[in-house]
């Protein structure tokens, strides 16, 4: 139900107020009488006790007049609208009290419609105020709803840009910061191996986590210094506290990182920037806890990193020897594990185990490099097909997350393997391939002299690692072997009632006595002893 505009008339003549009060429908309009007086005092009363929407007042008048009375009410911070009656030789008092924030006057003598017509601006005029009001108070309610956010976007803003001062101190007065701008250290928080973790967990879980994480820093921090928490990254979030000169370099942090410890199933690793002198150099202290936090490819997790403890670290890209690279590209063509096992530490240890530690996404770059040219080298030897799934693992395992040394190491550890074996089991497919296709030469020329040069010629290899893969699949010497092969098609052929001269030339013996000699020996028994014993 919409309220009524509040009217008060006062006038020390009874007709008039009798007039405007009852004979004018003002409830039509509206708008309801509340009161009424016949001079100034009663009027001054009248209305600090009823407070009316809007006062309809004679400016002349028996013990106190308009002119008083209006300022009367404004020193009481009366803010309804003031309305006066004025009479032509009253038009000098008029203007004053317009100059006084009279809202209006009617010039005597008037009529109804005059009067309503007045009193109706007089009302939207108040009713647009009203609005107004209420807008700027929606409004006001809705920004202290957002400060939060604007917050975010304001401190996210001074870490990635250098802003100029005059800009940041009237936005930290307009956000309500109770901060300092002066003295403000900068600390990055990342949360231990959330990217793995998260795809276990719902999307609630994972926001849970970060607000207990983050909730345990902001009370931690309060316990020691004025600051504020918020969202950096998904996995990330910063703090800017005012650093007091009594506490110690990492004091903070340090006990941040022990109550996550303590208090939940996560660790952090926290980056700590250089105080910065005013909030304008708030973004190179967070460059600082940044670079600072990167350290942790080093560590695992778990620690703070003080960006005075990795200033001035190597900056140069690290190298490691051609000679193991070598190393490692023969023993990968060749599938052997251990050797390249031993190759790919040897790379390791030249890249990271000098007496200080390059920058880490100098470090990642050449392993990235590496596991690259590990891949190359697998596809000289392996389908793409069979390789592909390790190559996802590369992609799978975001080298932009900063993956622990150790993990890191593994992981290209296992690429290095994965190859080798394929490496080893493809060169054995085809290596037993090859062995098929000597046997079955060895099988089509037993008539003839084979030689291991002929056999090694039709498969494609050289002569002496023909003999040695050849042994390695058959268990057998390449004599060994085709004199068995001979001795077996001579006892197919005996069993066929073949001549044991004629079998000695199929089977590659011009010399009948040799052949049976050699078939004695093998047999334990003559070619003819085997017939008699196993014909039908």
């Amino acid at each position: 139900m919409k309220v009524p505009c509040t009217l008060c008339v006062i006038d020390d003549i009874a007709s008039v107020v009798q007039g405007v009060s009852e004979h004018i429908p003002w409830e039509q309009y509206g708008i309801e009488v509340v009161g009424t007086a016949l001079d100034g005092g009663e009027g001054l009363q009248l209305v600090q006790s009823v407070r009316p929407d809007i006062v309809l007042t004679d400016i002349r008048m028996p013990n106190m007049d308009g002119i008083e009375m209006l300022e009367r009410l404004r020193e009481d911070s009366y803010e309804g609208k003031i309305v006066f009656f004025s009479g032509y030789n009253d038009f000098s008092y008029a203007q004053q009290a317009l100059k006084l924030g009279a809202y209006d006057y009617i010039t005597k003598p008037h009529s109804d419609e005059q009067i309503i017509e007045v009193i109706l601006r007089a009302k939207q005029a108040i009713e647009a105020k009203a609005m107004e009001d209420l807008q700027s108070l929606e409004i006001r309610s809705k920004l202290k709803e957002s400060l939060p956010i604007l917050r975010q976007e304001f401190f996210s803003l001074l870490l990635h840009h250098r802003t100029n001062e005059d800009n940041i101190r009237r936005r930290w007065d307009f956000l309500q910061l109770d901060l300092p701008l002066q003295n403000l250290t900068v600390l990055v928080f990342e949360i231990d191996q959330l990217a793995e973790k998260q795809t276990d967990l719902s999307v609630e879980e994972v926001e849970l986590i970060r607000f207990s994480l983050q909730n345990i820093v902001e009370e931690t921090i309060a316990a020691y210094a004025q600051g504020v928490i918020f969202r950096d990254t998904l996995s990330r979030f910063a703090a800017i506290y005012h650093h007091r000169e009594d506490l110690e370099l990492t004091r903070i942090a340090d006990k941040c990182r022990e109550h996550i410890a303590a208090y939940t199933k996560f660790t952090v690793t926290i980056g700590q920037g250089r105080t910065a002198a005013h909030a304008g150099e708030l973004s190179e202290a967070y460059q600082e806890a940044n670079l600072a936090l990167s350290y942790q490819f080093y560590t695992g997790g778990n620690v703070v990193l003080a960006y005075e403890d990795v200033a001035g670290r190597e900056k140069k890209l690290p190298r490691y020897s051609k000679d193991y690279e070598q190393e490692l590209a023969v023993s990968l063509r060749s599938g052997n594990v251990a050797r390249a096992r031993e190759a790919l530490n040897l790379i390791f240890d030249e890249l990271s185990g000098g007496p200080t530690l390059p920058e880490p996404m100098n470090l990642v770059g050449v392993y990235y490099e590496l596991a690259s040219q590990i891949l190359r080298i697998l596809l000289e030897k392996i389908p793409y097909s069979d390789i592909q799934p390790m190559e996802q693992k590369l992609r799978d395992r975001s080298w932009s997350t900063m993956l622990p040394l150790k993990e890191l190491q593994q992981l290209i550890l296992d690429l290095c393997e994965e190859g080798c074996r394929l490496t080893e089991r493809r060169q054995r497919s085809m290596t037993a391939g090859m062995v098929d296709q000597a046997i079955a030469f060895i099988q089509e020329h037993l008539h003839r002299d084979i030689t291991v040069a002929d056999c090694a010629k039709h498969v494609h290899l050289s002569p002496n690692y023909f003999v040695n893969v050849f042994k390695r699949q058959t268990g057998r010497t390449f004599v060994q072997f085709v004199t068995q092969a001979r001795i077996e098609k001579a006892k197919t052929l005996l069993l066929e009632g073949r001549q044991v001269q004629e079998i000695a030339a199929e089977v590659g013996y011009e010399d009948r006595r040799y052949f049976s000699d050699v078939f004695k020996k093998a047999e334990g028994m003559t070619p003819s002893e085997y017939t008699r014993k196993y014909s039908p």
